[in-house]
């Protein structure tokens, strides 16, 4: 058994006309590949180049994912300090004889945690994450031409809207 060519097909196949392509497990070039799972086969160059663009596509969109969920997550946080300022007005006005800080409503643990933007982040986050671990996959397959597509989609979707980050402790990875 060559190590270099895996095929990973544990199915006896008595048809040898059937078209394969093997599975390297070094980085390589060529354009047959199987791209994730099995009904996504690039056999031809037009099918490779296709598939290569889609995956460009898809890296470039999880990066736009990543901008709209940090926008999301501004805009939330934005609205509820508007929201407590104004109640802390309020509450001030009723309270004129006074100038202490008034109490304010605080939302209970359920209420966050059933709140539409905090279902909307969780389920954008459950797309992210398959989406980086499909692209992960991806890039595993070891080709390089499949590799770049990756790398460049990526690279240009943080050049268009990494880059907007206000804080720059702000990082995708650790506190």
């Amino acid at each position: 058994m060559d190590l270099m060519t895996m095929d990973h097909n544990h199915e006896e196949e008595s048809d040898s006309t059937t078209k394969t392509c093997p599975m390297i497990m070094v980085f390589h070039g060529g354009h047959c590949e199987r791209i994730l799972w099995r009904g996504w086969v690039a056999y031809t160059v037009t099918e490779f180049v296709l598939s290569a663009i889609a995956l460009f596509v898809l890296a470039f969109l999880y990066e736009l994912l990543k901008f709209l969920r940090e926008n999301l997550l501004r805009r939330e946080a934005r609205k509820e300090a508007e929201r407590m300022a104004m109640e802390l007005r309020q509450k001030s006005n009723e309270n004129n004889s006074e100038t202490h800080l008034a109490e304010h409503s605080e939302k209970t643990y359920w209420q966050r945690i059933f709140a539409s933007a905090h279902i909307i982040q969780s389920l954008l986050n459950l797309v992210q994450i398959i989406v980086s671990y499909l692209l992960m996959l991806i890039f595993m397959n070891f080709n390089y031409w499949l590799c770049l597509a990756v790398v460049l989609g990526l690279g240009l979707g943080y050049f268009c809207f990494g880059w907007v980050k206000k804080d720059p402790q702000e990082g995708d990875c650790c506190p």
